[in-house]
């Protein structure tokens, strides 16, 4: 017998099975149940959940085959008892079944739980405890856990169970090969490959699936463990050119600031000093909470490599935060930056912002400025990923928002740093679960900033169920109008900036009606009595970048007093004089997205206001998350309850990892197996760094980690 897809699936059954990125055996073997029952721990039929898949195991006390009314076909009723209570199941055009269903036969059926006609059924039954040869399982079959797959359209649970159970016996022994190592599964007791397989698609006890389980989440650690010491040890191995901890523009810079550096911006400071000193190529992720001070900390370091006579890259994800950073160091330097490259003095900074929404004459003129060392300093977007962007002397690369580049445009600017590798410094404005910084970015130095300037913000958050509480809108609004009254400016955040149409939740349907766009959300509140005399400004990444960038300076003088925008403002916008947030559909935002925006007002010390505004009721669950985010400022313990409550497949594929998503492993929970997958990882790298010797090992770090070099700058 051959095992291939194609002898067990039609052409289409195998294209709803590529839907679920299943397109050969072993991907099909890899394709596990979302859940199993058990027919021993069965359920009496009184208390049978409504609108669930279930497993009943009960006599047959009679059946009776008949003909429909209505239309052409049969029915057969088969009605079984549990000892307590009898339950009645219709089989449609299987009279078949009157020969083999006999009283006193003891069925295992699965169906989905019904009510007809005021009686509990099940809908689309089938009869589990029989095959082609055998009207009955044996005791233990009976008592086994049955696999529940994930829908796969147009195939039924039993044939797709009886398809992976045939190739089970039938496959190449190549889809058994096992890329955890034989010594590693000896030392933790997990089951080889073929083993676990059969106990995830045909188990014999729930121990042995959980036993295979325990293996599937070592596979996930192992590859993530691997790769991530593997990473380490290859910067380890990097020369770049030492840099002064100390010079004249940096230490005219420290002399000048307004203000004192907080205890946790000093000791970060000293640790990038430190690693800058080095001839090894610094690798550090800086993050802290909004308003930590990491623009203040990265300019210290941009600093030392221009006192290097080197030079500095920062990257931002957007033209918008570019500008804001752009600004935010002419601030900072005040007069130690240069006008231009022609007019900077010996110990000023020449400072560009380079995007690609630039004129070309400009943008010809900035990259021959760079490539011929007249720009200290850089600042810029994608624009600096381009070949026709080349360096005289990089020295220190800064990329912030992180997780919005792949690890393949990071290393693409690092190789613009010539014949050294220049130093990288990756920052994030989201505060990281200790648990996260240890595992997903453990092949990085990690420096925390932990504490707040001086001056901290005063920012009082309600979440309002417009459903329950519909007449709040009106008090929002006068607060709205008192703030622009006081010369005060408030944002107005908005999801979606063209209109879209409403599903339903249950089929998932179009049903014809719209939700607003931005502009229409604008026009309503334009309309509105309590904003009638009031300035609106509209800001959405759609716009031409000048736009953008007028609206900004005119919110951000007075000239705007309420601006509509989408999440294009969500980090980095520095306006002081806005002191309230309001974000409508606040439930369509992630607890990191709230909190960010919230982060938006309030710069100046003024206390601010937020309001995370919801269609949904109290009693809905998506509630219950902006309510925490409405109680606390602390963005540490906001992080680690979006970490417990949305998995980290997410914080994965949205970080380090471009496509990948761990589906077993929990690097909250299982903080222990990814410890001894670290321990077995190092040995692993030390002997073979580039796994030559181990290719099942680098196969299985390429399907959990894929590579994603398509996972470019995400566009608001």
């Amino acid at each position: 017998m051959s095992a291939r897809l194609e002898d067990y699936f039609s052409p289409r059954d195998r294209g709803a099975l590529k839907k679920r990125g299943i397109t050969s055996v072993g991907e099909l073997f890899r394709f596990f149940p979302r859940r199993f029952l058990v027919p021993g721990e069965k359920t009496p039929l009184g208390d049978l959940p409504l609108g669930e898949t279930a497993i009943i195991q009960a006599e047959v006390i009679s059946v009776e085959t008949r003909r429909m009314r209505q239309r052409r076909g049969t029915i057969t009723d088969v009605i079984v008892h549990d000892g307590q209570r009898s339950m009645k199941i219709a089989f449609f055009n299987q009279g078949w079944l009157d020969a083999q269903l006999l009283p006193g036969l003891v069925v295992v059926f699965a169906g989905k739980v019904e009510e007809y006609r005021g009686q509990l059924t099940l809908n689309s039954p089938v009869w589990l405890n029989r095959d082609e040869h055998d009207t009955k399982w044996t005791p233990e079959e009976l008592n086994s856990p049955f696999p529940v797959y994930p829908r796969v359209k147009g195939i039924a649970q039993t044939r797709l169970w009886k398809a992976i159970k045939v190739l089970l016996d039938v496959a190449d022994p190549a889809e058994f090969v096992d890329p955890l190592p034989q010594s590693v599964r000896a030392k933790y007791d997990l089951p080889d490959l073929r083993t676990a397989l059969n106990d995830m698609h045909r188990p014999t006890s729930t121990a042995a699936t959980e036993r295979a389980n325990l293996r599937w989440k070592w596979e996930e650690a192992l590859a993530l463990q691997t790769e991530l010491v593997a990473r380490r040890s290859a910067y380890g191995q990097l020369v770049a050119a030492p840099l002064l901890t100390v010079g004249e523009r940096s230490r005219r810079f420290d002399d000048d600031l307004p203000f004192s550096l907080t205890s946790s911006q000093v000791r970060v400071g000293k640790e990038i000093a430190a690693d800058l000193a080095k001839t090894t190529a610094m690798h550090r992720l800086l993050h802290g909470d909004v308003g930590s001070g990491k623009t203040v900390v990265a300019l210290r370091a941009m600093l030392m490599a221009v006192d290097s006579g080197a030079q500095a890259a920062m990257l931002a994800p957007t033209e918008v935060l570019a500008s804001q950073h752009f600004a935010s160091i002419e601030k900072l330097l005040g007069e130690q930056m240069a006008l231009s490259p022609l007019l900077s003095g010996d110990d000023q900074v020449r400072v560009a912002l380079l995007t690609g929404s630039m004129p070309a004459r400009e943008r010809k003129q900035l990259a021959l400025d760079l490539a011929t060392g007249q720009i200290d300093i850089v600042v810029g977007t994608h624009a600096l990923l381009s070949e026709s962007t080349m360096f005289d002397n990089l020295g220190l690369i800064v990329v912030d928002e992180q997780h919005r580049f792949g690890v393949e445009q990071r290393e693409a600017l690092r190789g613009k740093g010539g014949l050294t590798v220049p130093h990288t410094l990756v920052m994030s404005a989201t505060p990281i679960p200790r648990t996260v910084a240890m595992t997903v970015f453990a092949d990085l130095d990690v420096s925390t900033l932990a504490e707040m300037p001086a001056g901290i913000k005063d920012i009082t958050t309600h979440a309002v169920s417009l459903a329950d509480h519909p007449h709040w809108m009106d008090r929002i609004l006068q607060l709205i109008d008192r703030a622009a009254a006081a010369g005060k400016g408030t944002f107005v955040v908005f999801p979606r900036i063209e209109p879209s149409e409403i599903d339903d939740p249950e089929s998932g349907e179009p049903t014809g009606q719209m939700r607003q766009g931005i502009e229409e959300y604008l026009e309503s509140l334009e309309n509105s009595p309590q904003l009638a005399s009031r300035r609106f400004g509209l800001l959405h990444g759609r716009m031409p970048t000048a736009e953008k960038d007028r609206v900004m300076h005119a919110f951000s003088t007075g000239e705007i007093d309420i601006l509509v925008s989408t999440t294009v403002i969500e980090v980095g916008v520095d306006v002081p004089r806005a002191v309230m947030m309001v974000i409508a559909e606040a439930d369509r935002f992630g607890i990191a997205q709230l909190h960010q925006l919230r982060g938006r007002v309030g710069r100046d010390g003024s206390p601010a206001m937020c309001f995370l505004l919801t269609e949904f009721s109290e009693a809905d669950e998506s509630f219950e998350r902006l309510r925490t985010v409405a109680a606390t400022l602390d963005g540490f313990a906001l992080a680690e309850y979006d970490l417990d409550i949305r998995g980290e497949g997410d914080v994965l594929g949205s970080s380090q990892w471009g496509g990948s998503s761990l589906r077993h492993l929990s690097v909250l929970r299982d903080t222990e197996i990814l410890a001894q997958a670290k321990a077995e990882a190092e040995p692993i790298i030390a002997a073979d760094q580039f796994l030559e010797d181990s290719p099942e090992l680098r196969e299985l770090i390429q399907r959990v980690l894929p590579a994603d070099a398509a996972h470019f700058i995400e566009a608001d």
